[in-house]
């Protein structure tokens, strides 16, 4: 019940009946994805019942070298997800430089669904040249 938001669970109430129930992990992991979307993708401020939701304008970050600047990054975003997604712990944010896509910034995203200490959530995640942050599990 706690893996998915209420949101979630009313809709798969519609759901085909037919499709083979995933186990109680995999349905976390994919709503802590699709709440980190959306988490990592609001701007700090937008959100009327929480000022502090969202993510800080990263534009303000930019300054000084790639390593200061990913390092004011890393911060940002750990302290994002730590405060708003609580089914993760043990989290670990680290850029990653590639050299194909020299526009948009790599990090990774590791943790544990904390319900379930054994479970690790392990998550690629893009910071695109448009400001928006896409995440792949």
């Amino acid at each position: 019940m706690y893996e998915q938001t209420l949101l979630e669970r009313i809709a798969s109430l519609e759901s085909r009946k037919d499709i083979a129930e995933e186990t109680s992990a995999e349905k976390e992991i994919k709503s802590v994805i699709l709440h980190l979307r959306k988490l990592l993708n609001t701007n700090r401020g937008s959100v009327l019942i929480a000022d502090d939701y969202g993510m800080p304008d990263i534009t303000r970050f930019m300054g000084g070298g790639f390593l200061e600047t990913a390092g004011r990054i890393e911060k940002a975003i750990h302290e994002t997800v730590e405060k708003y997604e609580k089914r993760l712990s043990d989290l670990k944010i680290k850029i990653e430089s590639s050299e194909e896509d020299v526009l948009s910034i790599h990090f990774s995203l590791e943790g544990v669904l904390s319900r379930q200490e054994n479970v690790p959530v392990f998550l690629e995640s893009f910071l695109q040249p448009n400001g928006r942050i896409k995440v792949k599990g």
